[in-house]
């Protein structure tokens, strides 16, 4: 590893420390060292990639940090451009929302709608890029035509509805995640799902609260569930830091929240053994721990698999992303899927999988270059990096049972 990597490294760790510690003393201390070895503008530049702008304007409007001028006047402009747009989408999604009602379509908002409803006092202080919806699966087509009705479309695969919902539900990537992405007024984004994994659909919507938000309304998921859904994100993202860094912001949200409340705590672990989502809410815990953050107690120590996927997030934090591919050596699971999208028609699976990594902004590669690759990373790896691997494949695998 060269110096400049290094360095990236240290900026990345003490970025996460400087979001994520409870403790204004850590955050003054580092953001002074930032200040001494001139890193503000790769802490900016990380910051907008993980869509954590607000939480760093928020630390600086209080005064818990001091960032140099010319950093300061870029947060405050690009700030403002997320916090134009977040506040569309927001708007856009509430509106969705307000047409499932008036149609009788049971729905409710989760993620960055939920996070900003429950934890903070307003949009300022949380970006959200797309509003995730989950509706009934017997709803989906009735909700499709309404939406599609009032100028929303699908983003991406141009192929039927039937084929779509095939592709989805052989893809290992979702996890046993059923979405459609729908654009829109203005280029804004819905997510709209109607399976996720072993999560009972009908218990969230039925449990949802209804918050004012935007001026409306809203149903969305009760606080207990809101933790959940946030691990959730965090297992289907391979507990890859660049990808979940709201994820560990939202879930200390969601754990002082719980730690004033017994009830939605004691429902969260309940329904985490539940839902297959035990060892990644131990994980979690010990990550936002690691960062000094106190968490609510309870009986259940964390397990071994959850230290091995906090190792895993923690690894990744102070080197690279791992290579996702690798979570497939351990899953027989994610081979079946593949095989039963490719049964159905390879052509139609792969122009899919294609349209999924245009939109997320990845390279395609064949199955034989994927082999490759996979080959070239698991080369060398050692024992700990290998239980990790195999913790973060099980706890996938378990999502999808």
């Amino acid at each position: 590893m060269n110096v400049a990597q290094r360095v990236e490294d240290t900026v990345r760790t003490q970025t996460m420390r400087l979001l994520a510690s409870p403790f204004g003393s850590v955050k003054t201390s580092v953001a002074e060292k930032f200040s001494l070895d001139g890193h503000w503008p790769d802490v900016l530049r990380l910051c907008q990639q993980w869509n954590v702008l607000p939480t760093l304007a928020s630390l600086v409007a209080q005064g818990v940090v001091a960032v140099p001028v010319a950093e300061s006047e870029s947060l405050q402009r690009e700030n403002s451009i997320a916090f134009f747009r977040s506040t569309l989408c927001l708007r856009v999604g509430c509106e969705a929302l307000r047409l499932l009602d008036n149609a009788g379509i049971r729905a409710v908002a989760f993620k960055g709608c939920a996070v900003i409803s429950h934890l903070h006092a307003s949009g300022r202080e949380r970006m959200i890029k797309d509003v995730d919806v989950l509706i009934g699966p017997d709803d989906l087509h009735a909700t499709l035509e309404l939406l599609e009705a009032n100028n929303f479309k699908r983003t991406v695969g141009e192929g039927s509805l039937a084929d779509y919902i095939a592709f989805v539900r052989n893809s290992p990537g979702a996890v046993g995640n059923q979405a459609v992405s729908l654009e829109g007024r203005q280029g804004t984004s819905l997510d709209l799902h109607w399976k996720l994994g072993r999560l009972d659909a009908t218990k969230l919507i039925e449990t949802a609260w209804r918050v004012p938000v935007q001026g409306f309304q809203v149903p969305v998921v009760r606080p207990a569930f809101g933790l959940l859904l946030t691990v959730h994100h965090a297992i289907r993202n391979d507990f890859v830091p660049d990808e979940i860094a709201r994820d560990v912001l939202d879930s200390g949200g969601w754990f002082r929240l719980l730690a004033n409340d017994p009830t939605e705590l004691a429902c969260a672990m309940e329904y985490a053994e539940q839902w297959g989502l035990g060892d990644a809410l131990g994980a979690m815990r010990l990550i936002v721990e690691h960062f000094g953050q106190s968490v609510p107690s309870h009986d259940k120590k964390p397990s071994a698999a959850a230290s091995s996927l906090a190792g895993l997030y923690l690894r990744q934090l102070a080197s690279e992303p791992i290579n996702t591919d690798l979570a497939y050596l351990g899953s027989s699971r994610a081979v079946r899927q593949v095989l039963f999208g490719a049964l159905s028609g390879w052509g139609r699976y792969a122009g899919f999988m294609r349209s999924f990594e245009a939109s997320n902004g990845e390279e395609s590669l064949s199955v034989w270059q994927r082999i490759q690759r996979v080959a070239r990373s698991a080369r060398g790896m050692s024992l700990t990096q290998w239980r990790e691997i195999r913790a973060l494949a099980r706890a996938k695998d378990r999502l999808s049972e």
